[in-house]
């Protein structure tokens, strides 16, 4: 299981390793947010274990991270879509799905930008091949836009398992 990496302002920040956990806590730049987990963690640790289920710890100082910008790869396209073919609206797998560039790099379309990428099924990828979706009947769901939403949604959607221990760490504050 990762580790969530909080900032000082309970933002956030990152995934970690166990590895990278152990060595902030000898350094003590970060702490857990209540005593039962650092009793938990300190007993694993102790033992020469890894602590279980998911672990959240804050660093003690804020530090300023500056805005990421997102390469349009294919995961992240994948996120982005949501599994979603764009031109027929069904939902596959990873392996189901192509990458298509809506104006063909053939055409003159930019290889590399999130407005010309989508995710599609091998039919639809197929059908349009290297032509303009309008040529071949085809429309889009939704335009393609980067994405550019905060850094912790896309944590939060890699490990769905860590969102629903931050939003529970949330209600109960």
């Amino acid at each position: 299981m990762a580790v969530l990496l909080l900032n000082a302002s309970m933002q956030p920040l990152n995934v970690i390793s166990h590895r990278r956990l152990i060595v902030l806590l000898t350094k003590e730049r970060v702490a857990f947010l209540d005593e039962a987990a650092e009793h938990a963690a300190a007993e694993a640790l102790a033992g020469r274990r890894l602590p279980e289920g998911v672990v959240i710890v804050r660093l003690l100082r804020t530090i300023h991270v500056p805005r990421r910008l997102l390469r349009p790869n294919r995961r992240n396209l994948l996120l982005r879509d949501d599994h979603t073919c764009q031109y027929c609206g069904h939902v596959g797998s990873a392996a189901e799905l192509t990458v298509d560039h809506v104006v063909p790099v053939s055409r003159g379309g930019a290889a590399d930008r999130w407005e010309n990428v989508v995710v599609a099924c091998k039919r639809c990828n197929w059908r349009k091949a290297s032509h303009l979706p309008q040529e071949v009947g085809l429309h889009l769901r939704r335009e393609p836009r980067p994405l550019t939403q905060e850094y912790a949604h896309i944590i939060f959607l890699r490990y769905p398992e860590l969102k629903a221990a931050y939003e529970r760490l949330l209600s109960a504050a």
